[in-house]
């Protein structure tokens, strides 16, 4: 195509239509959409766009337009272009960087990394050494446009520039990056600095062999007068410490003393930057002895970066503003909290046997507690403030209490003077809060004068101080309900008092500190229940529409504490009347709906019976709801209009509403159903693909099992194979329910589940040893695995092998229930039928035997009959096997089981 010239007519018509682009008007907007698409049936198009963006004469919106146009079909198209046009777009598009405009020389990049990203530099041979020649050009606009392609390319194309066509590149390029660190232009010392950080974590030969050369340059530009090559200084520095430190080892003392200078720096970029090293540090072996001698020096950097600026006090103090609406922007979207069903963190002791043959099992969850929390308090916008008080609170968890709080209680203590003003006042509480959890033993002693200062706080004047008061004290809620339950009442009456603050940030915060208190302090609350519920009712007339989440927030979570203790009538006629205004007043599609419908998920749960008949006027609603928003998917697929996942929260509630009724009310449920057509619809929401819906809809479907099966058998198969295709742990939340749903439904309809163990034990076995899977989901697996024993026992008894110890490590960490004793009860037939299969791992089944406390007399003798039976048919080698069990747990086998008889 090189002769390739563009049709002049066509030519003008497209830049007359590019130029109307621009057009405010929505109606001229839509019709240049329509002329634009016509254009891709015409096979060189994009060699249009192309000559369009090079025109320097035309207007640069016009330029602009084409050259987004021609991004966006690389993007899409690339494989569907002729290759004369993809040729032809390369040879064109790398002139037009050296332009003056830098908006079109950043498209030229852009447009450069997209054909990368669909190709390979070997399909464009000329394209890396035009870009490193131009590194040498005196034109500033061509090395600025070509730095800027390089930096795209190293960030998107990082392993392609490191495979081996184009490592001699790397080889060109890095030191060619490293000489620009010594550039005069700031823009080029950024840009180079970025472009090589890119390769860091994947370390390429080409970087590992300048790394001294690399390091010396990032040294150099320490104290760089640009801010922003500071900030990407501190940025390289925390990439390296968190992946690579072994080559800052010998530099980091001089790295420590620099990021201490620089986490003060006057350009909060800078200084938010420097403060992230901290954290990255703290994650790293040998970090105590790294820091410690640093401490008196870190720790106040830390403090005074907690301080809120005069302008941030600013923007955020608003005084008494109960009564200003909240704008759109300020509400987060409702996000459901689905129940997932299963024991969870609860249960037993590690087994004698596990802990013999590995030190410890933790929870994936143990330490989750991230800069999430920081979040809670303020904007969601990362800050040098929360970022300092993240420091503050990871490096508590890593030093020594005494060690720590030696230097920074003394600090924190200064600060708290009423003498002070109020932002320093303000941030020694922040600190409070954030060494809560890491210096826990360590403050135990101090919290009997820390915890009544706090709750006197909640009184300031401030509305910052009395919010971030809330925050903290919720951080020590823990000890309160545990050892200071002498300050459980001025704290619950001062917390409550702030809920119904006229400013609206502490309204939040105390709304969220007393669902924490609500966690911790369960049913030590009950003597205050009239006076909560009252705080609460009297909220909602109060808060404005953000608010209103958290206060649903508050009230699911004392529903969920207290539970069966809210059904009293003395309670039940404080709380209900104001939910039960706001469900009657809202509309069907009003978003506002779905956290109210969240909160009676849990009042329903909690007060059952007692709701009377509300029960039906709640159950036609959330049937209501399904209905409608089932009809309309179907609308939207008969329009070949695209799903998202909101598109089914109002499901969702719906489903999280029945299971709340199911679970309070119990079995009395079944005389809705007949009149309903629930079971079907339930089975159209099953049919849907969004996990929250299918978490739900199976949740639902093992709650119904559970109370009235009865009239959801004509779709049992239709249940049943569902609930095996969704038994992946890709999906902890759906495969947990699935798995829960079906253990239920095999209790009560073994015959119809018959037919599918075949293809659900085969989904079981492999989750039961994914040893490292979440705790719950295992029990979970383990108590359905069992149950299947009861509906199958001779098909599973050949299979026993593959999964029985597995099988017994899981079911072992469970609390003795129902759950536990109908799993026990499958396995005993399972075992019955192939105990030479199960032999080998007889010491994992006595374990799992003697983690009971209380189990069933008919249960322990089967057990009592089997164990023994291995114990005979050993004869005299037993004594011997049986010697090498565990201490702990042969002692328990003889007293309950005589195994030493």
């Amino acid at each position: 195509m090189e002769s390739w010239q563009p049709n002049p007519a066509g030519l003008n018509q497209l830049v007359f239509l590019l130029n109307q682009s621009v057009s405010p008007s929505r109606e001229v907007q839509d019709k240049i959409r329509e002329e634009l698409e016509k254009f891709h049936s015409i096979p060189d198009y994009n060699n249009y766009l192309t000559i369009i963006f090079k025109s320097a004469e035309l207007q640069p919106h016009i330029r602009s337009v084409s050259g987004l146009l021609l991004k966006t079909n690389i993007k899409t198209y690339f494989e569907k272009m002729p290759r004369e046009v993809q040729n032809y777009i390369k040879r064109e598009i790398l002139p037009v960087l050296s332009d003056s405009e830098v908006s079109v020389r950043h498209t030229v990049g852009n447009i450069v990394t997209n054909l990368i990203k669909k190709s390979n530099f070997s399909d464009w041979p000329e394209l890396l050494p035009t870009l490193f020649q131009a590194l040498d050009s005196q034109n500033q606009d061509l090395v600025e446009g070509s730095l800027y392609t390089i930096s795209l390319l190293c960030e998107d194309s990082t392993k392609k520039l490191d495979s081996e066509d184009s490592n001699r590149a790397l080889n060109q390029l890095i030191p060619k990056l490293i000489m620009f660190f010594r550039s005069t232009n700031p823009d080029f010392r950024k840009k180079a600095l970025v472009s090589i950080s890119f390769f860091i974590v994947q370390m390429p030969g080409a970087l590992l062999i300048n790394m001294e050369a690399f390091l010396k340059g990032i040294f150099s530009m320490s104290e760089d007068p640009s801010p922003q090559v500071r900030t990407n200084v501190c940025k390289t520095l925390v990439i390296l410490v968190e992946t690579k430190i072994e080559f800052l080892l010998p530099y980091i003392k001089d790295v420590i003393e620099y990021m201490l200078h620089a986490t003060k720096d006057k350009s909060e970029e800078v200084a938010l930057e420097a403060c992230e090293f901290w954290t990255a540090i703290s994650q790293t072996e040998g970090c105590r002895d790294l820091l410690k001698d640093y401490l008196p020096s870190l720790i106040p950097i830390l403090l005074n970066g907690m301080v809120y600026s005069e302008s941030d006090s600013q923007f955020l103090d608003h005084g008494d503003d109960a009564m200003t609406p909240d704008r759109p922007e300020d509400i987060k979207p409702f996000i459901s909290q689905t129940k997932s069903h299963g024991s969870g963190a609860q249960g037993g002791d590690q087994g004698f046997v596990q802990a013999e043959q590995q030190k410890s099992e933790e929870d994936e969850e143990d330490y989750d507690d991230d800069d999430e929390d920081y979040n809670d308090f303020e904007d969601e916008e990362w800050t040098i403030r929360k970022s300092s008080a993240y420091a503050l609170d990871v490096l508590s968890g890593i030093f020594q209490d005494a060690e720590y709080l030696s230097v920074t209680l003394p600090l924190i203590e200064q600060r708290m003077n009423d003498s002070n003003p109020w932002p320093v006042r303000e941030s020694a509480i922040l600190a409070l809060g954030a060494i809560a959890d890491g210096s826990k033993e360590g403050l135990a002693p101090h919290l009997g004068k820390v915890v009544p200062y706090l709750v006197n706080t909640l009184n300031d004047s401030k509305p910052l101080v009395r919010s971030i008061t809330c925050w903290t004290l919720s951080r020590y809620s823990y000890w309160i309900a545990q050892e200071g339950r002498e300050f459980l009442h001025p704290l619950v009456i001062n917390l409550l008092n702030r809920i119904g603050d006229n400013n609206k940030k502490v309204q939040e915060a105390a709304c969220s500190a007393f669902a924490t208190l609500e966690e911790e302090a369960d049913l030590l609350l009950l003597p205050y229940l009239t006076t909560i519920l009252t705080t609460f009712v009297n909220a909602f007339s109060k808060y404005q529409a953000k608010n209103l989440l958290i206060l649903y927030d508050a009230i699911s979570t004392l529903a969920k504490v207290v539970g069966g203790e809210l059904n009293k009538p003395e309670y039940v006629n404080i709380l209900v009347p104001p939910l039960l205004q706001k469900f009657n007043s809202l509309e069907d599609n009003n978003k506002s709906l779905l956290p109210l419908l969240g909160c009676l998920n849990q009042v329903c749960s909690a007060i059952g019976i007692g709701l009377q008949n509300l029960i039906v006027l709640f159950f036609n609603r959330a049937i209501k709801l399904i209905e409608g928003s089932l009809q309309s998917q179907k609308l939207n697929e008969e329009n070949n209009k695209r799903t998202f996942s909101s598109d089914f929260d109002f499901i969702v509630a719906a489903l999280d509403l029945l299971q709340g009724l199911s679970e309070g009310i119990g079995t009395s449920i079944e005389s809705l159903i007949p009149s309903s057509n629930l079971p079907r619809l339930l089975l159209e929401c099953m049919k849907l693909r969004g996990t929250d819906v299918l978490q739900s809809s199976f949740a639902l479907l093992g709650d119904m099992a559970k109370h009235c099966l009865i009239h959801f058998k004509q779709y049992i198969p239709e249940y049943l194979n569902i609930l095996s295709n969704n038994l992946y742990p890709e999906c902890l939340s759906v495969c947990n329910n699935a798995s829960w749903a079906i253990g239920e439904i095999a209790l009560r309809m073994p015959e119809e589940v018959k037919p599918f163990v075949p293809n659900i034990l085969d989904r079981l076995i492999a989750n039961i040893n994914k040893i490292n899977l979440n705790r719950g989901v295992l029990e979970n697996t383990a108590v359905t695995l069992g149950r299947l024993g009861l509906v199958s026992a001779p098909d599973i008894a050949p299979n026993v092998d593959k999964f029985i110890q597995c099988w017994c490590m899981a079911i072992r960490r469970k609390t003795d229930d129902v759950e536990k004793d109908s799993a026990f009860r499958g396995m005993w037939l399972v075992i019955n039928n192939n105990p030479n299969g199960a032999l080998r791992h007889l010491v994992y089944i006595c374990d799992a035997v003697a983690s009971w406390v209380n189990m069933q007399p008919d249960l322990y003798e089967a057990y009592f009959k089997l164990l023994n039976m291995y114990k005979e048919g050993m004869g005299g080698v037993w004594p011997q096997f049986y010697s090498q069990f565990p201490a702990q747990l042969r002692q328990i086998l003889n007293e309950k089981y005589h195994l030493d008889r």
